[in-house]
């Protein structure tokens, strides 16, 4: 028992610290894709200011799934996986659906493509290169992300 509370302590004391060194990464194929696949001269710290700033409707996703849980949810019923509908994954069971489908399901989801439009904007304001550029690189490697994971899923169900 002591252990897992540790486990669980550490974990959250330590997600700040996993958000920005995952917005780091993040950051740095964003600022390779577009400076050397579309000709742009952004600079790192503008990708990861625009990164994290993108990020902020994902609040409103935590939030939602807040009041989910509160609003009166069976928490048998309850997925932390996809805690919100906001993706079409919320309504299909994930017992009964095939895992990669679920995972692609639940992928497409309006905070989701929301935030992808504001990277998309700024990452090509910051460049200085069109803003069909910018969506390009941020919804393109989304699209790799989310193939990757639908792939593992259901190669590993």
């Amino acid at each position: 028992m002591k252990i897992s509370t540790a486990i669980t302590q550490g974990l959250f004391l330590g997600t700040p610290v996993i958000l920005l060194i995952m917005g780091a990464v993040i950051s740095l194929v964003l600022l390779g894709t577009i400076n050397f696949g579309f000709g742009g001269r952004a600079k790192f710290g503008s990708v990861f200011a625009v990164w994290m700033y993108a990020m902020l409707p994902s609040c409103i996703k935590t939030i939602l799934g807040v009041v989910v849980l509160y609003a009166g949810t069976a928490p048998e019923s309850f997925n932390i996986k996809n805690f919100a509908p906001t993706n079409l994954g919320a309504f299909l069971n994930p017992l009964e659906t095939n895992p990669g489908l679920y995972s692609l399901a639940s992928s497409i989801d309006f905070v989701t493509i929301w935030s992808l439009v504001l990277v998309g904007i700024g990452t090509a304001m910051v460049a200085g290169v069109k803003r069909s550029s910018g969506y390009i690189a941020a919804f393109g490697w989304w699209a790799v992300v989310v193939m990757v994971g639908a792939g593992l899923a259901a190669a590993f169900s």
